[in-house]
């Protein structure tokens, strides 16, 4: 058995039962998360002076040192599943999910019992391995997706978009297309929407991107100029040099050496 939890997601237990009619748990609070999963049947659920009627396929989360309060339905009592854990990526997890803005999670679907009944069910294994627990843990809460509100328009979430995939993969050989296959648009929309957003197009924003991150390494002084070039997305050490010059008026080497004299532009 694999007895250490990671530190991004620990779980401490897992559970599953077909509660009695009328079954009520609390108020009570608990020391870390727990997470119940509606197997079949019904039931409520109390926080925070609020009261929800869940059935299958429905969750509810309990946070720390919360006080709550849970009962079955009398004539239709569900069996549920459950699991407690916390951990530093938590927040940050739940932040992706439905249960971010409220402590319950409503679907008409079942999508999410299955891979909550494969976690106990492994959970409850001598052997279990955490990593494998702490993967289907995920899986539970990937079921769960948060509720997305339009804030901006469609071209201002296609430009956040292609900026996202430009900060995340400019050091690789990255082409246009590629930036406009990603969002899911043509070329020449995305032009269009570059030169609008920014007032330069995406090829001129890639460029300046990769110079940006190629000052921020040069001036560290850690890396030369071939490292940055080639760490930078450039094929080859010439572009890098044009390409910088036409930006800052001098080549790299230029540049590092105002910088080993204390010069910073």
């Amino acid at each position: 058995m694999n007895n250490r939890h990671p530190d991004f997601l620990r779980i401490y237990y897992c559970g599953r039962e077909q509660c009695s009619p009328g079954h009520s748990w609390g108020p009570a609070i608990r020391p870390h998360y727990l997470l119940h999963v509606v197997l079949q049947g019904c039931g409520s659920f109390r926080y925070n002076q609020q009261v929800w009627t869940l059935h299958a396929g429905n969750a509810f989360l309990i946070e720390p040192m919360k006080s709550h309060f849970y009962q079955a339905d009398h004539s239709n009592p569900w069996e549920y599943a459950w699991v407690g854990f916390d951990g530093s990526a938590v927040e940050e997890i739940l932040k992706n999910t439905a249960l971010h803005h409220s402590p319950v999670f409503l679907s008409e679907h079942t999508e999410c019992c299955q891979p909550m009944a494969s976690l106990t069910d492994a959970f409850l294994q001598p052997e279990h391995n955490t990593l494998d627990l702490s993967a289907r843990l995920l899986t539970v809460f990937a079921k769960m997706p948060a509720q997305q509100s339009r804030t901006l328009s469609y071209e201002e979430e296609y430009y956040q978009a292609a900026l996202d995939y430009i900060k995340n993969n400019y050091t690789y050989d990255l082409k246009i297309q590629d930036i406009a296959d990603y969002v899911g648009i043509d070329r020449t929309y995305l032009y269009k929407i570059f030169i609008k957003q920014s007032g330069i197009s995406p090829k001129q924003y890639l460029q300046q991107y990769r110079i940006h991150a190629s000052i921020e390494l040069l001036q560290s002084q850690q890396h030369s100029i071939t490292e940055t070039a080639y760490s930078c997305g450039f094929r080859d050490v010439t572009s890098f040099c044009t390409t910088f010059r036409q930006q800052l008026g001098m080549t790299p080497g230029k540049y590092k050496e105002k910088l080993g004299r204390g010069v910073y532009l």
